[in-house]
Parts: structure tokens; C-alpha cells; sequence
């Protein structure tokens, strides 16, 4: 079904002249999804531009000339008055008001458009959300449309994923304890709040920072405390997600400043590259520098570990397991990805703090260096490509508007080493 409709695209392509508005109803001889994954393929092609959810200009076509032409064939109603200005990047931006709601458009080279509903209000983009009952699991059709949204999404089973992922997140942020505050760290914090990556997250990395009274108790009482706070965590997200099945694959370290719980869902797309299950990671460690509030999914203001401590995090996952245990974590990739992706942030900071915040317990100037070594690897290669090929949602090219290929992320990491001292001057 997706070769027809890519042949069918593309005999549309070859037409002379052809400024054909496309819907995926229109090729009737392929199933919708099919198409508009064919769609999808033109569009990274550089043949075809993508201007909105289901809705695509052959060629040349304007934003500002299609959307009043087929908002009205894909059964909408442009209502009466003037098209409020303000909502673009560069001048040419427009938001027309419809008689029901739409998605947003996606900005075509700096002009994007955006529809409000009758009461005026803009729909929803990605970064805003999509309404959802935040107790039920992503219904078939929600899972749909949110696959659309992405330029890239391998299965709508990670498009199902990722909309379980941010139930979790409005369910984490809820969470309170009279013992403990509670902050979002790893790649999903510089996903979601921080927003300085881009890439689909399935896990959720957690700090949950015991109070003064907590830390005065013994050992085994504060042990104790630290896997009650876990357990309370692990049950309000349970309650706030009954879809979430809580598993025993999890596991509490001994002196449980580290605890892992794995949940369960049914996935209603299944795939078997895409786990039906969220992993939280609790880790109850004190800040190494202070929180950054963000806007939290759940509509309040919600604390990030900063940038600077998450790469920290990742430097030291990056040294501890990846040269001694490199076949068997080829994920770990994420960190060079996410590292090479912050490097603009990072760089901005004076040297000596970022020394003192980044060189600490095994990450140590010869690690950072045996680690860029062992990325040297032509495996990495085909790790970093597999990675994104899942979890990105750009295509992968040296492109703006996309993932980096691996040559670039790597010569980002190792300059960024650099930058911050992690490498000593004589390092080849």
C-alpha cells in the first residue's frame, strides 16, 4: 500500500505544472495512513512541502494562497473578519478563524498559519498538548492524529508511547510529599522543559530530594524514609494512571537512594521495537546546582534539574559504562546525541565551573578520552543511525530542521569536550 501511493504521488509530481492540493481521501486506491506516510517520504525529498496536518502544496504553493483555498474542500468554514497578524516567524503569517477546531499548520520556511476556534482561541500545538483525559489510555484515534504531527515517527506505537510518557509527566507533576521535593532530570527534562533536544523520550528520570529532616536520621531509618518516599511516588502514579500496571521488574538499591519502577500498558498498536512499558527512575541525591522552573505540562510552574547537572549525569553515564560495557548499551548513544545537541548551552559557561561541575567521581580526563576513542568505532556509526531511525522526529541529514548525521554529533562531542576542558591539550 505505501509503494502505490508513493507512485501515485509521484506520477502527480511528474504532471507539468501541477499545483495539486492533496488529502490522503484523495488517492482513494491506498489506505489513508499509507499515503500520508508517502506523503511524508516527498516531503523529506525536498520535492513536496508539507503545510499542515494532511494538507500539502506541490512545488512552490504558498501557505497564505492554500489555506483559503482548501479549508473550505476539507469540509471547514472560514469565518467572516480580518486575519489576525502576529503568529509567524518572519512577515506573511496569518491565523484564520474556523467554524470548528483544526490543527495547527507547520511553518513553511519561516511563514507558518495557525486556526483559532470560533471563541478565539488558538488550537493547540504539540508543544502545548492535546486535550486528553489523563486517567484513560490514548485512545486509537488520539494515537492517529498525534503520529501525524511529528515530520518523523517510525510506528504509531512510539507516537502511542510518547502520549503515555506525558500523561506520566502531568501525573509526576502532581505528585507532592511533605518529606521530599520533587524535580525531572535526563533527557526528557531537556525534552520537555528545557527544550534544548529534540527526540521522543520513554523514560522518566527523577529526583526526588529528601528534606533536612530526613537526611539528619540514620542509616537504616533514612533508608528506610527514602524507600517510603519511593513507594508513595510509585503508588500516586498508579492511582493517577490505573491503565499503568505497576511490575516487580523494578529494583531498589540497597541503601535505596536509588530506585527503579517499571510500568506495564496495553499497548493497543503494538510493535516490537517499541516497549509497552515506562520505566521511572527515582533517585534521591542531593543538587549539585540549584532547580530551574519551567511551565509543567500540567499547566503550573514545575522544577528541572539544570542543564549543567543532566550533563553531568550523562558525562558520567558516558564514562562509567560505555567503554567497559560498549556491546551491550548501544543506546547509550542518546548521551552523545543529547550532549552534542546542548553544546550551545553549555558552552556559555565560565570553564572552571564547568571543570568543577562535570570532572567529578570516574569521569576524569582519561575517561572522557578513552570514551571518544571508543566512539571512534564505525559501530557507533550504525548505533547513532538505528537510535534516531526509532527515536527521532526529523529525518536524519546535516540539513537544517533535522537530526545531525553522525559525523556532526560526534565532531560537536569532541569539540565540546574541548571547550569545557575534559580533555587535556595534548589529547589527539
Amino acid at each position: 500500500a505505501y509503494q502505490a501511493a508513493c507512485e501515485a504521488v509521484g506520477s502527480l509530481l511528474r504532471e507539468d505544472g501541477r499545483k495539486a492540493i492533496l488529502r490522503s481521501e484523495l488517492v482513494s486506491h491506498a489506505p489513508a495512513h499509507a499515503c500520508d506516510r508517502a506523503l511524508r517520504h516527498y516531503c523529506e525529498s525536498g520535492e513536496l512541502t508539507r503545510v499542515g496536518h494532511g494538507i500539502y502544496g506541490i512545488g512552490t504553493a504558498k501557505v497564505f494562497d492554500i489555506v483559503p483555498e482548501v479549508m473550505p474542500k476539507l469540509g471547514y468554514r472560514i469565518l467572516p473578519g480580518e486575519r489576525a497578524r502576529g503568529y509567524s516567524q518572519k512577515s506573511g503569517g496569518a491565523v484564520w478563524r474556523l467554524d470548528r477546531p483544526c490543527r495547527r499548520l507547520i511553518r513553511k520556511r519561516g511563514v507558518q498559519a495557525m486556526f483559532e476556534t470560533p471563541d478565539g482561541r488558538p488550537v493547540a500545538s504539540r508543544q502545548q498538548g492535546v486535550a486528553m483525559n489523563p486517567q484513560e489510555p490514548p485512545t486509537r484515534r488520539e494515537i492517529e492524529a498525534h503520529f501525524h504531527t511529528f515530520e518523523r515517527c517510525h510506528s504509531p506505537a512510539r507516537a502511542e508511547k510518547d502520549l503515555i510518557v506525558r500523561r506520566a509527566m502531568v501525573a509526576m507533576e502532581r505528585f507532592r510529599s511533605e518529606r521530599a521535593t520533587l524535580a525531572i532530570e535526563g533527557g526528557t527534562a531537556l525534552v520537555a522543559y528545557h527544550r534544548l533536544t529534540t527526540r521522543f523520550s520513554e523514560d522518566l528520570d527523577i529526583r526526588l530530594i529528601p528534606d533536612e529532616a530526613v537526611h539528619r536520621l540514620g542509616t537504616e531509618e533514612r533508608s528506610a524514609a527514602l524507600k517510603e518516599i519511593g513507594q508513595a511516588f510509585k503508588a500516586h502514579v498508579h492511582a493517577e494512571l490505573p491503565f499503568l500496571q505497576p511490575t516487580r521488574k523494578g529494583r531498589i538499591r540497597r541503601d535505596a537512594l536509588l530506585q527503579t519502577f517499571i510500568y506495564n500498558y496495553r499497548s493497543v498498536v503494538p510493535d516490537e521495537e517499541v516497549v509497552a512499558g515506562v520505566k521511572c527512575e527515582v533517585v534521591h541525591i542531593p543538587l549539585m546546582m540549584p532547580t530551574v522552573e519551567h511551565a509543567g505540562l500540567g499547566g503550573e510552574r514545575f522544577k528541572t534539574i539544570h542543564p549543567v547537572e543532566i550533563a553531568s549525569g550523562k558525562w558520567q553515564a558516558l564514562t562509567t559504562r560505555l567503554p567497559r560495557n560498549a556491546d551491550s548499551y548501544p543506546d547509550l548513544v542518546r548521551h552523545v546525541h543529547d550532549l552534542a545537541a546542548i553544546r550551545p548551552a553549555l558552552i556559555l559557561l565560565d570553564p572552571e565551573t564547568a571543570r568543577e561541575t562535570m570532572l567529578r567521581d570516574e569521569t576524569t580526563h582519561e575517561s572522557v578520552a578513552a570514551v571518544i576513542k571508543e566512539l571512534a568505532r564505525p559501530v557507533w556509526r550504525d548505533h547513532y543511525e538505528s537510535y534516531m531511525r526509532r527515536m527521532g522526529v526529523l529525518p536524519v541529514t546535516d540539513w537544517p530542521n533535522s537530526h545531525p548525521g553522525w559525523d556532526t554529533v560526534l565532531a560537536n562531542f569532541t569539540a565540546l569536550a574541548r571547550e569545557l576542558g575534559l580533555l587535556l591539550a595534548d589529547t589527539a
